[in-house]
């Protein structure tokens, strides 16, 4: 049994003297994070540099550091209400101050987006790898202990739910059974989930020591994304590649949002999709490949979702009714449900169906009345004694071989409905509050038709091809890429200079298992263009650091269409990826190519894909949100009507060079409203009294920005 702990401090001197003072701690990605444990390991080596304390994590969760004082009186109090009393990593400030001391490093495999671009410490100490690999790279750096947050079920004996990321947890607790010196911690948080899972829920005998403090903090939520007009168009072009009755994967973040409003807008609004399809001129432009690839009809079937991240769009998509088909853990049930020849709803004839199609004998083995129960085929209470089926007061022949036994088999122990079935397999999750609330109050029932799983299972084939094959029928993953060249080479999470964004993450996993799927693609959403300072194209010609080669192309969907890339010569990918350029940029594009001699000399961009321009988006979704669709938050927002507006004024200022700055400045000091008309923006931004002259600055220039946006106060 695990050795319990109300304290912090307590269990990490306790982790010190069971593997010695060269500690190499794994810790999962994200929200599953033991910050009490690596928090109390931190100050411990801190003040004894003998101690050589390792982190080995991903993604570190923690409140930003601010560029300026304005951005800090925004952001500050919006993270107070949405992290309330979350709880740093102490490792975190000092890594980003890049002054950890001499005798702790943390080692990560997938960074914060672009937050540590120019940290010479976290690029020295960044591990590429796929997600699918890093248990076993964890192991081969040396681990020695590994802890996790977990739930604890209400009542003894008590069961531990590893909700996110539980493979990890259980692989490498796996990989150091057998060693002398290890810690396998749980730090339990009731914050947490309890999900269920293949490989999320433990005795206490999977660990060596528990820590229980009672002091539950704050799960780390993001906030709910804003989309704009082209994230919207991304999400639709790619929502008319989803089949009904198929399997999807759309991750986390902005698009991934837009993908799951799309195929809301598509399943309870059927006529203002079409309308969407029609004004796009998606049939003109791209009607075979979605005819052959895709559907617009509503969802009757619904979609199932194996996926390494569960996240809020997924969860939008149960509540929608749309996230609702179940598959079964057994590959002769699962096929026969692919094949129609049985359903959900059991009938008479299904023990014959199972019998013809050798999912089981005709005389039954205690094995098979097992499997039969497991998946409500036959009812709970039936039990196999010697050969014979007990039920109620009767005892039957399993010989199903004889008809009328046979019916009088299937009359009295036949259940109602298949049960057991899973909507959703997922490896971790992250999301807003409203998302862990959520989780927190699904009926059990539901909670186990989500399983918490390995990363083996949902990011490859090798778990079981033919039972996951049969599952992911016409599968969809769908990734975000940061850049793409016109050769289909997809750059996800790194720049020119090695210097690392994110990280790799599940992409190459997903994008390659779409290669070796039948009827499966990989889909890559690419804005066309990024604005910092000045507008950039996202459609290149060549990147000498890629995250997916280009002999794994497959489909490629920016906010101006799609394009099929998958089994074609070079000239034609580099034409599909021309269709759907920002068309300020496809000349540029056209002319690298012809230079390069990879498309005919002549070759002219058809006329209709060369009206690729932002106006176009925004007039199209700006008409659907005046019907009250594709709104800038369609799943809700943290933020008040009055940080609605103050962020839209701070994300334009991020954008100004120096000296456009300084010539608004001046406007602004020149702009004489009065106060009283600004006054709820300039309390939100305790603007409201100036002391000094900045801060008189910073409210004439608030106070400015806004007239602009509104063109009239609020």
């Amino acid at each position: 049994m695990a050795t319990e702990y109300d304290n912090y401090e307590a269990a990490a001197k306790n982790i010190i003297a069971r593997v010695g003072k060269k500690i190499v701690i794994g810790a999962p990605l994200g929200i599953g994070k033991p910050i009490g444990v690596l928090n109390a390991l931190y100050r411990l080596a801190e003040a004894d540099t003998s101690i050589n304390l390792t982190i080995i994590t991903a993604l570190t969760l923690a409140r930003p550091d601010y560029s300026n004082d304005l951005e800090k009186r925004f952001v500050a109090p919006l993270l107070d209400r949405i992290l309330t009393n979350y709880v740093d990593p102490l490792y975190e400030k000092a890594r980003v101050a890049q002054c950890l001391p001499k005798n702790i490093n943390v080692i990560e495999f997938f960074l914060t987006t672009a937050k540590y671009l120019h940290n010479d410490y976290v690029q020295q100490n960044y591990v590429n790898s796929t997600y699918s690999l890093v248990a076993r790279d964890a192991l081969a750096l040396g681990i020695n202990a590994i802890a996790q947050v977990v739930a604890r079920s209400p009542e003894p004996p008590y069961l531990y739910s590893v909700s996110s990321n539980s493979d990890l947890f259980d692989a490498i607790a796996n990989g150091l059974q057998g060693r002398e010196k290890i810690a396998i911690v749980g730090e339990v948080n009731q914050n947490m989930p309890f999900m269920y899972g293949s490989h999320a829920v433990f005795n206490d005998d999977k660990f060596t020591d528990i820590v229980d403090t009672h002091d539950y903090k704050s799960l780390f939520a993001i906030p709910h994304d804003e989309l704009s007009a082209a994230d919207h168009l991304i999400g639709f072009y790619t929502s008319f590649l989803i089949k009904d009755d198929s399997c999807l994967q759309i991750g986390i973040g902005k698009l991934s949002n837009a993908v799951a409003n799309a195929l809301i807008v598509r399943d309870k609004n059927p006529q203002v999709y079409q309308h969407v399809y029609d004004t796009l001129r998606a049939r003109e432009k791209f009607g075979d490949l979605i005819a052959s690839l895709g559907e617009l009809k509503p969802f009757s079937k619904g979609l199932y979702a194996s996926t390494e991240m569960l996240s809020d769009g997924y969860m939008q998509l149960y509540n929608q009714g749309i996230l609702k088909k179940r598959v079964y853990d057994h590959i002769g049930l699962q096929r026969l449900i692919n094949e129609k020849k049985i359903s959900e709803t059991l009938a008479p004839d299904t023990l014959n169906v199972l019998i013809a199609n050798k999912v089981i004998p005709a005389n039954l083995t205690a094995e098979d009345v097992d499997f039969l129960k497991q998946f409500g085929i036959f009812k709970a209470e039936i039990e196999f004694q010697n050969g014979l089926l007990l039920v109620a007061n009767e005892k039957l022949a399993s010989d199903l071989s004889l008809a009328d036994n046979c019916a009088k088999v299937s009359k009295l122990c036949l259940g109602k409905y298949l049960i057991n079935g899973k909507i959703i397999h997922a490896g971790f999750f992250l999301g807003t509050n409203d998302f862990y609330q959520q989780l927190r109050d699904l009926p059990d029932l539901v909670r186990h038709q989500i399983d918490m799983t390995s990363i083996a299972r949902t990011n490859s084939l090798h778990w079981s091809y033919d039972l996951l094959a049969l599952q992911r029928t016409d599968a969809r993953f769908v990734n975000t890429a940061m850049m793409v060249t016109l050769g289909a080479v997809v750059i996800s999470d790194g720049l020119k200079d090695m210097r690392e964004v994110s990280g790799v993450g599940g992409q190459f996993d997903f994008v390659n298992m779409a290669q070796n799927l039948p009827s499966a693609r990989s889909i890559i959403n690419c804005h066309s263009t990024r604005t910092s300072r000045r507008v950039t194209s996202n459609i290149i010609w060549e990147y000498p650091n890629y995250t997916i080669p280009r002999f794994l192309r497959d489909i490629v969907v920016t906010e101006y269409g799609i394009a099929d890339c998958r089994a074609k010569v070079d000239a034609d990918i580099i034409k599909c990826m021309l269709n759907i350029a920002d068309s300020r940029f496809q000349p540029m594009l056209l002319a690298q190519a012809k230079s390069a001699g990879k498309i005919e000399k002549d070759y002219e961009i058809p006329a209709l894909f060369r009206q690729n321009f932002p106006r176009q988006t925004k007039a199209l979704v700006k008409e659907l949100q005046q019907k009250g669709l594709c709104e800038p938050y369609p799943f809700g927002t943290e933020l008040t009507a009055t940080e609605q507006v103050l962020k839209k004024v701070l994300l334009i200022l991020k954008t100004k060079r120096p000296l456009s700055m300084f010539l608004l400045v001046l406007r602004a000091l020149c702009f004489f409203k009065s106060d009283q008309e600004y006054m709820a923006y300039l309390e939100r931004m305790n603007l409201k009294k100036t002391s000094n002259f900045k801060e008189f600055v910073y409210k004439k220039l608030l106070m400015f920005m806004i007239f602009k946006i509104n063109d009239k106060p609020s």
